[in-house]
């Protein structure tokens, strides 16, 4: 009995081995193909050496171990077939529609012009939503490309009454958008509606933008924007297409937004205003160098009310410093080389705005960097900067605490060290700034006094803060 439930196992194995190795596509994930080489070969090892067992107990332990592989083998061509049947459905059409409609859709995926003509008028109202919520208008459009054959097979459903208008889905507009400018652009002429919301709450047309450097990345963006795209719309939270398109770095596509009118005023963006943060990317973009679009600096002087200036290309010899390459070498056992190349660079003109550009919001590690090589000429830093490299310190002291908490028994000394040199630099700093944030200031103080206290092995290397705190003196 137990051989024969053995061998049994091992030829659905086999075939089920053969057919998920079939419904593999090239291109399919390393790791799964791993996978299932890895749990076919415990199945083999353990068919090669059920013949050589004599005893009950041993074949009854193999056909054990035979099973634990072969459960989640057949589990999983059992779901790689049900999917596969499924999207096969999917896209036949079969999965949504019956009789004269799913006949007139398969024709429409062969993209048959005269049988689609011939179908037409006995496969009801193209508008009517079927099976899973689609109707024959969105199925024609998804079986849709660029090609003349498509474009006319369209213009024969909308002949026949099929109405974009009506099309409350977003899934249409935007497989057109992913296929190109052409379905793109021929949807919205015929009525298709760019300001769709969805799952998220955000307008369709949102979706179309992305990171590039030049009009042909926003032809899409563009092409809805011409066509109704509504600059107005905002999420529930208040962003509108001005603080999504900074908020996702796609810099050229806020510029053409802002360029097409789009209010940017109402944005609330960590950071800084959206003319700053525009600003600070195009001067990281002239330090590395990489090329700045002329849309990007001429919507950023119309929104300072500035002419256009183009930068002139800054020297690279090798005695020059990059503050790149400065901000990469910038860490607390280098402070002496920092210092030296530092003097250096304050020579050169608006040095402070240069570095401070690399406050980049959810990039700590750089802004702590930006933060410690700012502290060690302090008496050069403006309000704002202060303000900046204030946050960097807080936000040290609450990933110290943070640290702690998670592992109380190590010693997180180290954590402070760059934001004792900090500290240091701004409170040498007299004014309104300063004063703002004694309450930081004192709470980094506190967590130095109980690292010395704990003997924390990183103590001697903490800034003794009691020195430099002007709430004493």
């Amino acid at each position: 009995m137990i051989t024969k439930v053995f061998w049994t196992v091992v030829a659905l194995d086999a075939i089920a081995a053969l057919v998920l190795w079939k419904l593999f596509e090239r291109g399919t994930h390393g790791l799964l193909v791993f996978a299932y080489l890895v749990v076919v070969g415990a199945i083999v090892g353990t068919t090669l050496a059920f013949p050589l067992l004599r005893s009950e107990g041993w074949r009854t332990a193999a056909l054990i171990v035979l099973l634990l592989p072969s459960a989640g083998l057949l589990l999983s061509t059992v779901t790689a077939v049900a999917n596969t049947v499924q999207t096969k459905r999917q896209f036949s059409g079969s999965a949504y529609f019956q009789g004269a409609a799913l006949e007139l859709a398969q024709a429409m995926v062969k993209r048959d012009v005269v049988l689609v003509k011939q179908l037409l008028p006995a496969a009801g109202d193209l508008n009517q939503p079927r099976g899973g919520g689609t109707t024959l208008w969105q199925f024609g459009v998804l079986q849709a490309d660029e090609s003349d054959e498509s474009i006319d097979m369209l213009r024969t459903l909308l002949a026949a009454g099929a109405d974009p208008k009506r099309d409350t889905s977003v899934n249409a507009l935007e497989v057109a958008a992913a296929k190109g400018p052409r379905l793109t652009q021929f949807l919205l002429e015929a009525g298709a509606n760019p300001n769709l919301l969805d799952e998220e709450h955000r307008p369709l047309w949102w979706r179309t933008m992305e990171r590039g450097e030049d009009d042909s990345s926003t032809e899409i963006l563009r092409i809805m924007l011409d066509h109704g795209a509504d600059l107005s719309l905002r999420r529930p939270d208040g962003r509108g297409p001005v603080g999504y398109a900074v908020a996702n770095r796609y810099w050229y596509d806020a510029s053409l937004l802002m360029e097409r009118g789009a209010d940017w005023k109402q944005e609330k963006l960590p950071g800084g205003s959206v003319p700053e943060l525009l600003e600070w990317e195009i001067v990281r973009r002239d330090e590395y160098p990489i090329p700045v679009p002329e849309k990007m600096r001429k919507v950023l002087a119309d929104l300072k009310g500035e002419p256009m200036v183009l930068p002139a290309a800054r020297s690279h010899a090798a005695e020059d410093i990059r503050i790149p390459d400065l901000l990469r070498e910038t860490r607390f056992e280098k402070l002496k080389e920092m210092r030296a190349a530092l003097t250096r660079l304050a020579q050169q003109p608006d040095w402070v705005r240069r570095v401070a550009a690399f406050f980049e919001e959810g990039d700590g590690t750089l802004k702590n960097q930006v933060a410690l090589l700012l502290s060690l000429k302090p008496e050069a830093l403006p309000d704002d900067v202060q303000e900046r490299c204030w946050t960097v310190l807080r936000e040290q002291v609450a990933w110290y605490d943070s640290n702690s908490a998670s592992f109380p028994k190590k010693p997180n000394g180290w954590l402070l060290k760059e934001a004792a040199v900090i500290a240091i630099g701004l409170a040498s700093i007299p004014g309104p700034v300063r004063e703002r944030h004694s309450a930081d200031f004192t709470a980094l103080r506190n967590r130095i006094e109980a690292c010395r206290k704990a003997n924390d092995p990183e103590a001697g290397n903490l800034a003794d803060l009691q020195k430099a705190d002007w709430i004493t003196r």
